[in-house]
């Protein structure tokens, strides 16, 4: 695996892993950080244009990026983006603020031209004047919302919504290639509109979301190697932009008790590093396994005892049923976000994921009728919260809160001093779960990596 370094147009350096450029019609390759924390793509904002990296956040239709104005320091060490970069940038009264428990950022709304993956369209998007130190550490400008529309926040158009109207989507859907660092393969992929079928093997299995803001969906059991736990009445939330796979304890207590040799430390849990369980989650009757490639973090703690934490965290972001899957799931399946037909759906990645092979553009339709009984699908190895406040200089501002879903405490087992904690609502409106989205993945790599 070669590390290459992007650089900036200042003086620092992120390593990323650079996926090779897709052969499929309408794709965009994913890149990510070497480590499976962080995916991102790179496209083009304005006229003549920049190229961002943007974070991909499943869990969110919000999609902003950081301004040339903004002097924060995680503004100065990143590509930001402003009329120098752009002839037809269009920059509004309205401002805008995303709060992530302590961390946040600020801006001003604008749209202009993006082009990527064949595609070029008018978007509306966040400019962020401020933005805390917590987005140092990261590859990403900014973060590319692919939510459903019910999860925008910012008064604009979804990405999706306005690819759709703009470019007269055959089908409204988008599948992704998530691929693992270790793997070698570089090979990520998103494609808009259909789905690349070089990237999976066997039928794509679809199950309907449960309400319409977010990508939840119901599971039906989830268990190690052919022992299912027998959960109940679970559901969980498809995130892209969450690097882990976050259960309330009790479930998590339940699926690490199948694991030989584990226990936890508070929201986490070690198992032994060699281990060769396979846990599996099980969605329409059908079984997807996470390999310990996935879920087992490399590397000793430490302590002599041979025991790695897993990526598998006791915490509830929502209620005591619900769940979200981000990365360490999604490594091990090829993904579909249907908008039309409201579900998600899910294939075996292929054998092999050659970047020479010969790729097409598929139909997800018709759908497939998952069997009444389990049966296999194994791969080879898982929102902020935040307040959302749209200021216009013609009028009062408008404002949307909610709780935060963020943990408290990192994997590490340490006391997390990264943003995303508990946010407090800013109006009287009642609290709810907005997006998990990207934040989540920031407050466990804190842990992990600093």
């Amino acid at each position: 695996m070669t590390l290459t370094l992007w650089q900036t147009k200042r003086n620092n350096a992120f390593s990323v892993t650079n996926s090779s450029k897709p052969n499929a019609p309408n794709a965009m390759s994913i890149s990510q950080d070497g480590a499976d924390f962080t995916y991102f793509s790179v496209m083009k904002f304005g006229s003549p244009g920049r190229d961002m990296y943007m974070l991909l956040d499943s869990g969110s239709a919000n999609t902003w990026l950081m301004g040339s104005s903004c002097q924060s320091q995680a503004c100065q060490i990143h590509n930001t983006f402003g009329h120098a970069n752009s002839d037809t940038l269009n920059l509004t009264q309205t401002t805008f603020s995303l709060a992530y428990g302590t961390g946040q950022v600020q801006g001003t709304m604008a749209s202009d031209t993006v082009s990527f993956a064949n595609y070029s369209l008018e978007l509306g998007f966040g400019m962020a004047t401020t933005a805390s130190d917590d987005f140092l550490n990261y590859p990403m400008d900014g973060i590319l919302g692919l939510g459903r529309a019910a999860s925008e926040e910012l008064g604009v158009q979804s990405l999706m919504d306005a690819l759709d109207d703009q470019e007269g989507l055959k089908e409204k859907i988008f599948g992704i290639h998530l691929q693992r660092s270790s793997d070698g393969t570089k090979d990520g992929q998103i494609t808009f509109g259909g789905v690349d079928a070089s990237k999976f093997k066997g039928k794509l299995e679809y199950t309907n979301a449960i309400n319409n803001s977010t990508w939840e969906i119901p599971l039906d059991d989830g268990g190690v190697d052919d022992k299912g736990v027998g959960f109940k009445g679970k559901s969980a939330i498809v995130d892209t932009g969450t690097s882990y796979w976050l259960a309330p304890p009790g479930d998590a207590d339940a699926l690490h008790a199948l694991i030989p040799g584990s226990y936890h430390n508070g929201e986490t849990y070690l198992v032994p590093c060699s281990t060769t369980a396979n846990v599996f989650v099980t969605f329409s009757g059908v079984n997807y396994t996470i390999s310990p490639k996935d879920y087992v973090r490399g590397g000793a703690t430490g302590s002599a005892d041979g025991m790695c934490y897993s990526n598998i965290i006791g915490h509830q972001a929502y209620g005591p049923n619900q769940w979200i899957l981000g990365d360490v799931f999604l490594k091990n399946v090829y993904t579909v976000f249907d908008f039309d037909n409201a579900r998600v759906g899910f294939a075996s990645h292929s054998v092999s994921s050659d970047s020479s092979t010969t790729s097409s553009l598929s139909s997800s339709s018709p759908p497939t009728t998952s069997p009444s009984s389990s049966s296999s699908s194994s791969a080879s190895s898982a929102q902020p919260s935040g307040s959302t406040t749209a200021t216009s200089a013609e009028g009062p501002s408008k404002t949307v809160s909610s709780s935060s879903a963020g943990p408290t405490s990192s994997p590490a087992g340490g006391v997390d001093s990264s943003p995303f904690g508990q946010a407090g609502a800013t109006s009287g409106a009642p609290e709810r779960p907005v997006n998990l989205g990207c934040i989540i993945i920031l407050a466990f790599i804190i842990g992990l990596i600093l």
